[in-house]
């Protein structure tokens, strides 16, 4: 508890002050509304990658651990945070991307402060979100895709949830769920909704040892606000990650990769059911009544990425992944998990 007030949060931290904090946010005997003052507090500067790595690290030392994942795993995620209430784009690009032979390893959880999660929308395709760690191996050996729902595997992060809740506002936790995934995966697609968070957020991957290869991402839509995705709308910035190094930033333009912008407000929903109706409009390609092109062109280009890291081919020819992606969202594709009775549909 000296911790807590007698440093002060606003400036870096050293790793293993970081350390130490993460441990206090976490122990069950921690004031909320201290947790909750030191969170808001974090929030009004730019964490650095040696900080977010060293909460990252320790929250993952008192996680339930996932067996090693298939070579060449990827998870696609974003931090969240950018208010832009879009389709849960991330997550139908990891639907999509095992009909491509690619393995996915999807970390997520509900909603804390958006319209609709990741694992929302899982729950409400008739995902079971209480898989065993045992079945979870098995799905991912025949389809290829497996949910790691964050509360089964990090169990103590609960009381923090109810305080991030309550303070309404993006915190250090939405940058470190992404950094938690318990299966490890060697491949990484990372959205950030702030601009001066992708090279902290890119430093903090490079340090991840079982890490590989990664792209982080900041689209900006047509506002000029930023997203936690690749844009179909404006301009994103990508910074390549490999082997622990992370390269000079590059930037795609919608238009050169022959998207064109979608009409205002396009990708968002309004609720959970819109989010669950755009998702199944998705999956029944071009001829469905709630088919959207718009979404179709974003999960294309997302999963394009994947598909970029999964062959380790850099950004060089992406144009070709977009085109084929796509090209099966116009077809439409299956769910690559077995629905639970009561979800089907």
């Amino acid at each position: 508890m000296t911790l807590l007030t007698t440093h002060n949060p606003i400036r870096p931290l050293p790793e293993t002050t970081a350390s130490e904090l993460m441990r206090i946010f976490i122990d069950q005997d921690t004031d909320a509304l201290l947790v909750g003052a030191c969170l808001a507090l974090l929030a009004q500067r730019v964490p650095e990658a040696h900080e977010l790595a060293a909460f990252a690290d320790a929250l993952s030392d008192v996680a339930v651990p996932f067996p090693r994942v298939p070579e060449g795993a990827i998870d696609v995620v974003g931090t969240g945070g950018d208010g832009a209430s879009t389709a849960n784009l991330s997550t139908l690009s990891a639907l999509l991307l095992p009909h491509f032979g690619v393995p996915v390893v999807k970390h997520g959880n509900r909603a804390a402060t958006g319209v609709c999660g990741s694992a929302d929308l899982m729950e409400a395709l008739g995902y079971d979100l209480t898989r065993a760690i045992s079945d979870l191996e098995k799905d991912l050996a025949t389809s290829r895709f497996a949910f790691l729902f964050a509360p089964a595997y990090h169990p103590l992060l609960g009381r923090v949830r109810e305080i991030r809740k309550r303070l309404g506002i993006p915190t250090i936790f939405n940058l470190l769920g992404p950094l938690l995934n318990p299966g490890q995966p060697p491949l990484q697609l990372l959205g950030v909704a702030r601009e001066e968070l992708t090279a902290p957020m890119a430093g903090a991957l490079s340090r991840r040892k079982s890490l590989h290869r990664a792209f982080v991402i900041h689209g900006k839509d047509a506002e000029g606000k930023g997203l936690d995705e690749a844009s179909i709308e404006g301009p994103t910035a990508v910074l390549a990650v490999r082997d622990g190094v992370v390269a000079a930033p590059q930037v795609l333009v919608p238009r050169e990769l022959d998207i064109t912008p979608p009409q205002r407000h396009a990708l968002r929903v309004a609720d959970r059911a819109e989010a669950l109706a755009v998702a199944r409009g998705l999956f029944g390609g071009a001829a469905h009544a709630d088919f959207r092109p718009a979404v179709a062109d974003a999960v294309a280009l997302q999963t394009a990425l994947g598909l970029q890291l999964h062959r380790d081919a850099g950004l060089e020819g992406l144009g070709a992944s977009l085109r084929e992606a796509r090209t099966r969202l116009d077809q439409g594709f299956t769910l690559p998990f077995t629905l639970r009775a009561e979800g089907r549909s």
